[in-house]
């Protein structure tokens, strides 16, 4: 029996449009495995945004209470700082009152010895 020119055309033109099916088939299902391995990162990298940001807010947070303290530690620094800068110059002043009064004490003294 001998085939017919078109019948192995045919048959010929069915091999490759199914090696074309398959290589299709093939790509897709390599392509389908590349999208579920990149849904997978997704998902993990997904999930270190969360706590990135969770550690983010925590850090702010901290931050904040450090810039309460600072600014709590400036005013009491400030506040000594200015209880230091006062006591001695009420000191000075004390002292030379002291002073003042003695001598006068000592002139009067002298006075009333010469007399």
């Amino acid at each position: 029996m001998r085939h017919c020119y078109l019948c192995t055309k045919s048959n010929k033109m069915t091999e490759q449009i199914q090696k074309v099916i398959d290589q299709i088939l093939s790509k897709s299902i390599a392509l389908h495995k590349i999208a579920l391995e990149e849904r997978d990162k997704n998902g993990f990298l997904n999930q270190e945004i969360e706590r990135l940001n969770k550690l983010l807010g925590d850090k702010n947070e901290e931050c904040l209470a450090l810039s309460t303290d600072l600014e709590l530690v400036r005013s009491a620094l400030y506040s000594a700082e200015n209880k230091v800068i006062e006591k001695p110059v009420q000191t000075i002043g004390k002292n030379e009152q002291e002073i003042d009064e003695l001598v006068k004490e000592i002139e009067f003294c002298i006075e009333q010895l010469k007399q």
